[in-house]
């Protein structure tokens, strides 16, 4: 019988042994989540960034700078650089419903002061009137599938 109860007190004192070993190591697992769970808080990095962040400006290219200064960002740069082109218009349109406007750029006279420009010497043919509806209503289509 002795040796019976020291092989059950033995089993139990492992048992124990190795519950209070498991314990440990989840405690410990779970302050090594939370310490990198506290390294890692995206709040506070991007409070942080936000506080302390200074935009670095960078060195252009010479390319890169003449490409910057030249570019056209935005329709309202488009066209004031094309008004100083002088580009003439001969007959001016616009659509009741959807208040757009259309030009027609007169090519009988001067284009950029130097240039004459006539229809009957470049051969150019102006659309008939219904294939112009038909294209001016494939691009509201268009417009309108783009918006959705």
């Amino acid at each position: 019988m002795d040796r019976d109860l020291l092989f059950i007190l033995v089993i139990l004192a492992l048992i124990i042994v190795t519950t209070l070993e498991l314990i440990y190591i989840n405690k410990k697992e779970n302050k090594t989540m939370k310490d990198t769970k506290e390294r890692f808080d995206l709040e506070k990095i991007t409070k942080n960034i936000e506080r302390d962040y200074k935009p670095v400006n960078i060195r252009l290219t010479s390319y890169e700078q003449e490409q910057e200064d030249n570019a056209i960002i935005s329709y309202d740069e488009l066209v004031s650089q094309m008004n100083n082109n002088k580009i003439n218009y001969d007959v001016s349109y616009t659509h009741e419903d959807d208040d757009i406007s259309v030009k027609k750029i007169d090519v009988d006279h001067e284009f950029k002061g130097e240039l004459h420009v006539s229809n009957n010497r470049t051969g150019l043919t102006c659309m008939s009137y219904e294939k112009e509806e038909e294209f001016l209503k494939a691009l509201k289509q268009l417009q309108s599938t783009l918006v959705r």
